[in-house]
């Protein structure tokens, strides 16, 4: 069950709904082979999701809360152009081979990657010049000119944009996952190796944070660069010569490659874009807007480093909601493939359910623990208040994510990029409305709203598609639920114990609240029967929740 789940949750979530039998047709592969690549990408695709989130923990305890600002203000752009080479790019590339290795000749397989790589080459290029020669620019609108350097040397990982996205794309066109796994995880490592590393050894050097935010943008460049000969290694294994790469003329049919690459590719990738363009949008205006309203400069780029805090936190708490949601997607695009219709409505509101349902005991509980936690991770508890609010964005985030997967695996891939992109405007807006009077709280509370009009849209639609998704009474086992759990929580932490006065007690603290707070809120929801008999057996992971909580009523 679990290798069914991950095998077609990478067909829906990597390459959207499309013809199965174009794949069919052309693996090479045993179908056990072919699950065991998926699941590995799948792991990897988590472990390296998992490791983004981590290391930026012991990074800010290295570099402060200044060091920490610095960088976060240039992550973004490596951020776009990981989401671009892992997912959208590679996805459509994959697709366009596997449809003309249907219906076409070789030739025509030979034209897409042909194609393909000069397009991206020179999309890799327009991105280099743009933050090369005007990341003076970019750091003046961002109010901090000294990030100049770092934006300008963020252009080169954008130079290995063809290499990392063709090469992917084939290889999942061929069904051999393993490569674009080892490279996605090899660059993660190389990179916060290199981060943590230089960070160290400069830090001990006295140099400035912002040489060492440089040298940060270095093991960027690193890793990609790693990601790039994990490949080439695998392809040469494949007797696969990037050689024959030259320049072709350009054909009239030459234009729907591009359109799906540039339009499709990028909607499909703007759900894994969505989080870092939040902090692209934050990074351009936030700590211009504090100077702005008469904060110190210092002072300012203290308060957007603890603001920044919430990233690790919000990546940690979308990945633990989304992971047993997602693994239901598959399930709905095979429905939808067969036209499945009553089949197709009951998992997608199955897997709204559960996704909700996780993320908003994430959200709950990141909100209840948030000082403790906060001592826990960043040596102090500031910013605790603008932290429980932009933990909000857990909730509105794993639902965003699930419902925009259910709709990718119905072929529906527009309606959510458009809405993102609509947003991002509306996040910009209100950050500028709000952080003036309100501070960085105000620049969580224009994040929160931005996505609740997200959250507005995909679910309007997806009622569109499948008609109404759940009712009242679950919401109101859900809040049981959720209000069981934070009472349980605040229990603890108003003790007479100074849970933040020291990392250690802080440390204990989080351990002791999550345990109850996961024990209490599953124990209620579960004895309430949130889920039937039939719904637990679909749900990863549930047979063993059954057998912690017992049998439903």
């Amino acid at each position: 069950m679990v290798n069914d789940n991950v095998h077609g949750f990478w067909y829906t979530i990597l390459y959207g709904n499309w013809n199965r039998k174009a794949v069919a047709t052309r693996m090479n592969h045993s179908s056990s082979d072919m699950m065991k690549g998926a699941a590995i990408l799948t792991l990897a695709a988590i472990f390296t999701k998992i490791l983004s989130a981590l290391y930026r923990v012991p990074f800010q305890n290295i570099v402060g809360d200044t060091g920490f600002y610095i960088f976060q203000q240039v992550y973004p752009f490596y951020g776009i152009l990981l989401a671009l080479c892992t997912y959208a790019f590679p996805v459509m590339i994959s697709k366009m081979i596997a449809e003309r290795r249907e219906r076409s000749s070789q030739g025509e397989v030979q034209r897409v990657i042909h194609i393909s790589f000069l397009y991206l080459t020179l999309v890799g290029l327009v991105f280099f010049i743009l933050l090369r020669a005007g990341a003076g620019l970019i750091a003046g609108w961002m109010g901090d000119p000294l990030l100049s350097g770092l934006i300008a040397f963020m252009s080169y990982p954008f130079l290995l944009m063809p290499l990392l996205s063709v090469s992917k794309g084939w290889f999942q066109a061929n069904y051999y996952m393993v490569p674009p796994a080892f490279s996605q995880t090899a660059e993660q490592l190389v990179r916060v190796l290199f981060i943590l590393g230089l960070s160290i050894m400069l830090m001990a050097m006295e140099a400035s944070l912002y040489t060492i935010g440089k040298a940060a943008v270095l093991g960027s460049l690193a890793g990609a660069v790693t990601g790039v000969f994990v490949l080439l290694f695998f392809l040469r294994k494949q007797g696969v010569s990037w050689n024959s790469i030259k320049w072709i003329g350009f054909q009239k049919s030459d234009r729907s490659i591009i359109r799906q690459l540039t339009v499709t590719g990028t909607a499909i990738g703007m759900g894994s874009m969505m989080l870092v363009l939040y902090q692209l949008m934050d990074a351009l205006n936030v700590y211009s807007l504090l100077v702005q309203s008469g904060i110190g400069e210092q002072a300012a780029k203290g308060l957007k480093g603890i603001y920044d805090r919430g990233q690790p936190m919000l990546q940690m708490g979308v990945v633990v909601a989304t992971s047993l949601s997602l693994a239901i997607v598959p399930i709905i695009a095979s429905a939808y493939e067969s036209n499945k219709t009553e089949e197709v409505k009951e998992q997608a509101r199955l897997a709204v359910k559960v996704g909700l349902l996780f993320g908003a005991a994430a959200a709950a509980g990141l909100m209840n623990i948030i000082q403790p936690l906060n001592t826990m991770l960043f040596q102090d508890a500031e910013g605790s208040r603008v932290l429980a609010l932009y933990m909000v964005s857990v909730l509105l985030a794993s639902v965003i994510l699930t419902i925009s997967a259910i709709l990718q695996g119905m072929g529906d891939v527009h309606v959510a990029a458009w809405s993102i992109v609509f947003s991002l405007i509306i996040k910009y807006g209100l950050n500028q409305l709000l952080i003036p009077s309100f501070g960085t709280l105000g620049a969580s509370a224009a994040t929160v709203l931005s996505l609740m009009f997200v959250m507005t849209v995909v679910i309007r639609q997806i009622r569109r598609r499948v008609g109404p998704l759940l009712y009242a009474l679950f919401y109101k086992r859900l809040i049981a639920g959720l209000a069981g759990m934070s009472g349980g929580i605040q229990f603890i932490l108003f003790l007479p114990v100074d849970w933040t006065g020291s990392r250690p007690m802080a440390s204990l603290a989080c351990l002791i609240t999550v345990a109850a707070g996961i024990w209490l809120f599953f124990k209620i929801v579960w004895r309430k029967g949130l889920f039937t008999a039939a719904e637990v057996r679909q749900i990863p992971l549930g047979r063993k929740l059954e057998r912690v909580f017992g049998p439903l009523p």
